[in-house]
């Protein structure tokens, strides 16, 4: 049977295709139940990797009903379909972070700073709690129509509760991903994530990625460059400062997320 049939019998009305990939989709629906409208992100076991059906999607189930945070996508349920096929209701979103950079381009500072505090406290919330992403990203933080932030896609995400436990699995997105992990290291997770916060403030403001494929590899032979902003944009030193104890190459010497939460920058 058709999903939309299944999910019609249950009281989802299909609006709108928001996204499609190699296993998964993700739809909009009106929801009678909830009486709202949410994202139904459909994965179909058949087509999905052993690994991550046996692995990674327990974890991001399993995390996703825990986690309760005003900067965290709310998950509403969870639906089994015939098919080995498997449905997760989501609040709804207006767009991604990264579809507002497209529309303006880029966004200011005073702008920058509303939004990453937002982002800021959810990642360390997740922390506090012992559970990181892996994968942040301007694709996975979702804004509403209010412009609130809700950071979503917990496929890669893992609970880490020893500190000194280092992960060993390549994940994430190359963009965003720091020296170490693309270098098949050993990692902290949670310095992971810092790193990637850092790639997603710098989008923010610029428009770009912080690094061309050129600048990567010098990266990933552990040489620290300075970071290098277009001409055009007015990013203040103290932003830049802030920017720069994200992106240490240095694991070790890159901020933990209480020290970002508690930065001047982000406090003024």
């Amino acid at each position: 049977m058709p999903v939309d049939h299944i999910l019609r019998s249950l009281g989802y009305k299909f609006l709108s295709s928001l996204g499609e990939g190699s296993f998964s989709t993700v739809k909009l629906y009106s929801s009678q139940r909830h009486r709202c409208n949410v994202a139904i992100k459909i994965i179909d076991r058949e087509k999905a990797p052993r690994d991550f059906v046996r692995k990674f999607m327990p974890r991001e189930l399993s995390i996703l009903g825990q986690v309760k945070h005003d900067h965290i996508v709310n998950m509403h349920e969870i639906i089994e379909m015939p098919g080995r096929r498997v449905g997760i209701v989501m609040e709804a979103a207006a767009k991604d972070l990264y579809q507002k950079i497209i529309e303006v381009n880029r966004i200011p500072e005073v702008q920058s700073k509303t939004l990453f505090s937002q982002i800021v406290s959810a990642v360390n919330y997740l922390h506090q709690t012992d559970i990181v992403h892996r994968d942040l990203k301007c694709e996975n933080i979702l804004l509403t129509a209010q412009e609130q932030v809700k950071i979503t896609d917990f496929g890669f995400a893992r609970r880490c509760q020893d500190p000194s436990e280092l992960s060993r699995a390549f994940c994430g997105t190359v963009g965003y991903c720091p020296p170490e992990v693309m270098m098949r290291r050993p990692y902290d997770p949670k310095k992971y994530d810092i790193w990637s916060l850092g790639v997603t403030l710098f989008c923010m403001l610029t428009g770009q990625l912080p690094f061309d494929e050129t600048s990567y590899f010098r990266l990933l032979g552990l040489q620290q460059k300075p970071l290098v902003y277009p001409d055009d944009v007015a990013v203040g030193e103290p932003c830049r400062d802030f920017i720069g104890t994200l992106l240490q190459v240095d694991p070790s010497k890159r901020s933990t997320i209480q020290e970002v939460a508690e930065h001047q920058w982000l406090k003024n």
